[in-house]
């Protein structure tokens, strides 16, 4: 199977940041790594940042194809749940990946406008997809708190995430897990029937 010229250049990206981290993750160790000459990554992306950005929108879509499973009724509401799971715990130990998103949150906190404003449509979309998971296995009615919810569980996802990343949280991922499946299972349907019925 042929590889594109994109894939191959995410997937050298990925490894460049694994070794050598994003900061160092230059267009020329891209290309090294990916065998590729740095004029054939621009005929493909115009900076380093384009590249750092498709890697983490293609590494962080999972909510993206979950929701879209229920929407075609591929995915039954265990499955879903378990997809959350396996997908959740597969985002805390994505090192380079989670690197890659602080990485974008300091350059954007230094005036990246550009930056910025891809990544407030990307939140959009990922709080938009969390809220139909919410709505399609939960029950979350329509009420005005439903994206203030999105953003609350996003967040704290992203906290974890930042605390790792600091090594600040000495917890196992499979304790971390542990609370997060009794959030799903039996924390979130009582709090949306309080949504609910608010």
């Amino acid at each position: 199977m042929k590889v594109d010229g994109k894939s191959r250049i995410l997937v050298a990206a990925r490894t460049v940041i694994s070794r050598h981290g994003s900061n160092r993750a230059t267009v020329r160790a891209i290309a090294e790594e990916a065998g590729m000459s740095t004029g054939a990554i621009y005929h493909y992306y115009k900076n380093k940042d384009d590249i750092l950005y498709d890697l983490l929108d293609e590494s962080l879509s999972d909510s993206t194809r979950i929701a879209k499973g229920i929407a075609k009724q591929e995915l039954g509401k265990d499955k879903v749940k378990k997809e959350i799971l396996q997908k959740t715990e597969e985002r805390l130990k994505k090192d380079a990946e989670n690197r890659l998103q602080y990485h974008f949150a300091h350059e954007i906190l230094l005036g990246n406008k550009e930056l910025q404003l891809k990544f407030k449509q990307k939140y959009k979309e990922w709080t938009f997809r969390i809220e139909e998971i919410l709505i399609n296995v939960y029950g979350l009615e329509d009420t005005r708190l439903n994206q203030a919810l999105t953003s609350w569980l996003l967040g704290a996802i992203d906290g974890v995430i930042l605390q790792y990343l600091l090594d600040v949280n000495d917890n196992d991922v499979e304790d971390m897990m542990e609370v997060f499946e009794l959030l799903l299972e039996k924390g979130l349907p009582p709090f949306i029937q309080l949504l609910n019925d608010k």
